[in-house]
């Protein structure tokens, strides 16, 4: 074969893999898990690892119909995941430290229970939404929840004395205790948290799925095994 066609193959090959690439990023923007080809040599398998989507054609890629549907069904598989685990993790742990004796008088204990506890917990939501590899909207609005009973357990059972007088912070805590005395208030606390966490969450889903179909496409371990495995059938 000249290097005529060896270039022409390349070339080839190098087209189908960006195709492939935008197909793959806009089955996940949809919230669809792509297949991958039931063989692939390893002269197709190079340049997918090194392919990659322009900016307009990533953005364009990102954006799509919400599978609102489809995400509450893999509601129960979602809550599985690190994406659910790990935030939990952070407001479980940001919870008991604001509950010990004094701990709010510190300007960082501060600064972590605004991030991970008072709404719409951004911080929070956008580590789980960007982990999440669907359903990001759901992990939003779930923390919205938690989140919010994490921030009225603190402002009921938390040492606010620790608090200077007219801090903001211990202000939001004691609405938050106050309201409790009203259920419509207790009720438009908790929309904000979850409309808020939704909105967050579904930015950080999308803002995910924008940078994976920018960056280079490179193969999953699942995708490296059946390689390998193809690679070994070829040889008997």
């Amino acid at each position: 074969m000249s290097n005529q066609d060896h270039s022409n193959d390349r070339a080839e090959a190098r087209r189908r893999n960006r195709l492939a690439a935008k197909q793959r990023a806009e089955q996940e923007a949809l919230g669809i898990t792509p297949e991958a080809p039931a063989t692939a040599t390893a002269s197709d398998a190079t340049p997918a690892a090194t392919g990659g989507l322009g900016f307009r054609a990533a953005l364009r890629s990102s954006a799509g119909r919400a599978p609102i549907r489809e995400d509450l069904a893999y509601l129960p598989r979602l809550i599985r995941t690190r994406a659910f685990v790990l935030p939990l993790v952070l407001v479980v742990v940001t919870t008991v430290i604001a509950l010990q004796p004094g701990i709010l008088a510190s300007n960082i204990a501060q600064l972590g229970v605004q991030a991970v506890l008072l709404p719409p917990a951004f911080v929070v939501v956008f580590l789980g939404g960007m982990v999440a590899r669907r359903g990001a909207w759901l992990i939003g609005g779930t923390f919205g929840i938690i989140t919010y009973v994490g921030w009225v357990i603190v402002g009921t059972y938390g040492d606010m004395t620790a608090f200077a007088d007219g801090n903001p912070v211990r202000d939001l805590f004691k609405t938050a205790t106050d309201n409790l005395a009203n259920p419509g208030a207790v009720l438009f606390d908790i929309y904000g948290a979850v409309s808020g966490g939704i909105l967050a969450g579904a930015f950080a889903g999308w803002y995910s799925r924008f940078l994976r179909a920018m960056s280079p496409n490179q193969p999953t371990e699942r995708d490296r095994r059946r390689m390998e495995a193809e690679r070994r059938k070829g040889k008997r």
